[in-house]
C-alpha cells in the first residue's frame, strides 16, 4: 500500500521535526538556567523624570528671570497696555 520511499520520507520528516523541537527546549532550559533576567523599572523612572521636570519648572517660576531688567519689564508692561487699550 505504501512505497518504502513514501516511508522514509515520512520518517525523515518526523525524526527532523522532534530533533528541532528537542534542541529548541534544550536551548530555553539552558537560556533560563544560566542567563539572569533584566529588568526595566519603566513605571518609577518615568515618575522620578516628572518629579524633576515639575521641581526644575517650579523653581524657574517662583525665581525672577535673571536675563531680564526691570526697565525691559517695565518696557514690556507698557506695551503689553498699549496694544490692550488699541482693543478698546
Amino acid at each position: 500500500m505504501f512505497s518504502p520511499i513514501f516511508i522514509n520520507i515520512s520518517v525523515t520528516i518526523l525524526l527532523s521535526i522532534s530533533i528541532i523541537i528537542c534542541l529548541h527546549y534544550l536551548w530555553d532550559y539552558l537560556k533560563d538556567t544560566y542567563s539572569t533576567k533584566k529588568t526595566k523599572d519603566l513605571v518609577n523612572t518615568q515618575t522620578e523624570k516628572y518629579k524633576q521636570l515639575a521641581t526644575g519648572i517650579n523653581n524657574t517660576n517662583s525665581q525672577s528671570n535673571p536675563f531680564m531688567s526691570e526697565e525691559e519689564k517695565q518696557s514690556m508692561n507698557d506695551e503689553l497696555t498699549n496694544l490692550v487699550k488699541s482693543f478698546d
